[in-house]
């Protein structure tokens, strides 16, 4: 076989898979990812004995989030319903409890008021697919945290080694792609990893980050075995170098920043604390530079994208969007057009010729790519208030987690803060393609401030 052009990086893992058609990333990989698979299973198997079927249910479907997550878009769904259901089919006589939860109590309120924006909108029909569920996000977030936090450590073994599990696959797909596109590469700006997914960075950013985050935290906790420092190393480059070559400039930023932030937002406490923090820099920037050195392709894909993705830039692609969801706001003050509709509403205005005296533009975009912008949009000015005071509670529980630990466990400040950070592309506020995978992490978030605040859980 040939080896790929484009950079010695290309042609050093070329050769590396050289003589079985570059499958040995996906083979390597599912061996390893086998290794934390069976590791995991091991324990499972260990903890059913002394189970009743609900904790057995519970800590199944955790094993199965992480994997069903690689294979599109349904299987993910249809994992998030069961662990709503068994999570409250188990606890029917808790339900009046539950629902004291203060979170849970602001995302009924936000979902009844995009519910009451369907129903006022042009095209409610198209609006009550997307709003109608919508409320299984934040049931599912809540679900989560109550599973991976009321069994400890047990549950939160395994869902970590299924995410470790769940990402080197992904890494491994990611990989064959990135060898075997190398010659057509420099025009790409994405990678799409396991069955075709558009947002295979979606996964590294969410399982990979959530396995990297309790990685670091366990390290940072106390000592720790030379053979578990090699894995959780190699695990980090591993999960770093993919998130780098998927091209997603704006996951590869939350990726770098949320890192930055875990070593950043934490107490210094002698030369030990300071070595380990300037340590994970140096790894960091050393990945990075040495990825985009390495290929001249990937380096110009990644400068295509800081042009075409960063939606300040009037030269990205997400400007126009941008610009379109702030004049439909300003059209549209209190009710917006609806959730799903902001593509409906505007090919109407086209259809009806007052596409560009109403909304200044002459073309319609799906969605206005970012969280706020939509919700804006789709559901006014009162909506964007309650989901601001729903993510400022959440910002507030993960500071006061922080403080309960003296700053010693930030994992769900800095990802609070990284998902709700106002300046991204992360858009679809009301469907599912990528809330799976940010209410799985405001899931891990919560089970961390929950484990945390122990006197007011019933409560969070």
């Amino acid at each position: 076989m040939a080896a790929p052009s484009g950079g010695w990086l290309r042609r050093s893992l070329g050769q590396a898979t050289e003589g079985d058609g570059a499958t040995n990333p996906i083979r390597g990989a599912i061996a390893i990812a086998f290794v934390f698979y069976m590791r995991a299973d091991l324990l499972m198997a260990s903890i059913f004995r002394s189970m009743d079927i609900g904790n057995t249910l519970s800590i199944t479907i955790l094993a199965i989030i992480p994997l069903a997550a690689l294979t599109g878009n349904a299987p993910p769904d249809i994992a998030l319903v069961l662990t709503i259901l068994i999570f409250f089919g188990f606890r029917w006589r808790q339900v009046p409890v539950l629902f004291g939860s203060r979170f849970l109590q602001l995302a009924v309120i936000f979902w009844i008021w995009i519910l009451i924006c369907s129903i006022m909108s042009k095209f409610p029909g198209h609006s009550f697919q997307d709003s109608l569920p919508w409320i299984r996000f934040p049931l599912y977030a809540f679900a989560l945290s109550h599973l991976l936090s009321q069994q400890r450590s047990h549950a939160t073994h395994i869902f970590i080694g299924l995410c470790v599990a769940g990402t080197l696959i992904e890494i491994g797909f990611l990989f064959r792609e990135y060898l075997n596109t190398a010659s057509e590469a420099r025009n790409v700006v994405r990678l799409y990893g396991t069955f075709g997914k558009p947002i295979p960075g979606w996964y590294l950013v969410c399982f990979g980050l959530i396995s990297i985050l309790a990685l670091l935290q366990k390290f940072w906790d106390g000592p720790t075995g030379l053979i578990f420092r090699f894995c959780a190393l190699t695990f980090f480059i591993l999960t770093s170098v993919g998130v780098f070559i998927t091209g997603e400039v704006m996951n590869t930023a939350f990726y770098i920043g949320t890192l930055l932030l875990f070593f950043i937002v934490r107490p210094f406490k002698g030369y030990k604390s300071l070595g380990i923090v300037v340590g994970g820099f140096l790894i960091l920037l050393t990945l990075f530079i040495i990825v985009l050195w390495g290929d001249p392709a990937l380096y110009n894909r990644l400068v295509i994208g800081a042009m075409k993705r960063l939606p300040w830039m009037a030269s990205s692609d997400y400007n126009l969007p941008w610009t379109t969801g702030i004049a439909m706001a300003i059209e549209n003050v209190i009710f917006g057009v609806g959730p799903k509709n902001f593509n409906l509403y505007c090919l109407s205005l086209k259809e009806a010729g007052t596409l560009v005296t109403t909304l200044h533009v002459t073309e319609c975009q799906w969605h206005p790519h970012n969280l706020y912008l939509q919700i804006l949009a789709e559901s006014g000015v009162p909506g964007l208030i309650l989901f601001a005071i729903l993510a400022g509670y959440l910002f507030h529980l993960a500071i006061k987690a922080s403080r309960t630990s003296e700053w010693r466990d930030n994992i769900a400040i800095i990802l609070i803060f990284a998902l709700f950070f106002p300046i991204q592309t992360y858009s679809q506020a009301f469907g599912q393609a990528k809330n799976f995978f940010f209410w799985t992490v405001v899931g891990f978030a919560l089970a961390r401030m929950r484990l945390a605040l122990t006197s007011s859980n019933s409560k969070i």
